[in-house]
């Protein structure tokens, strides 16, 4: 005998119809996981933003509140007659306050209250609010 005889017969390299499926269903999967792991992320910023912007409208809330209950304050206004303060909610989050009076023809006085927050990432939200007081005289 040969040895010719001895080895199996050359294939020719052919690739088999399942490795190129398998190849194709492979990279499918690598797409999709890396289009899910995007969305994944873009959903948790979209949450964090959410979440600081639902502390930023309760923060406006609450101090429109405080200061509706009191628009006269310590009376500490700056030379344009206007009343500025900040009040620190907490580190990321401080709102801006400007008190501003104005004498109203029906016999009392409309304070306009103006509520600033401004975001770490630049982005501002505002609030306006306004009050009115009857004078003591016009009171029954």
């Amino acid at each position: 005998m040969t040895e010719t005889m001895l080895l199996p017969p050359k294939k020719r390299g052919v690739f088999s119809p399942v490795l190129i499926e398998l190849t194709i269903v492979i990279l499918f999967f690598a797409l999709s996981t890396s289009v899910i792991v995007r969305l994944i992320a873009a959903a948790g910023t979209t949450a964090r933003l959410s979440e600081y912007e639902a502390r930023v409208m309760l923060a406006m809330q609450t101090v429109a509140e405080q200061v509706k209950a009191d628009p006269v304050g310590d009376d500490d206004c700056n030379p344009c007659g206007a009343r500025v303060f900040s009040v620190g909610i907490s580190p990321d989050l401080t709102v801006d306050c400007v008190v501003t009076s104005d004498i109203s023809p029906l016999k009392g006085t409309i304070y306009d209250i103006e509520l600033t927050v401004i975001s770490p990432e630049g982005k501002v939200y505002a609030l306006d609010v306004a009050r009115y007081l009857p004078d003591a005289e016009a009171a029954p």
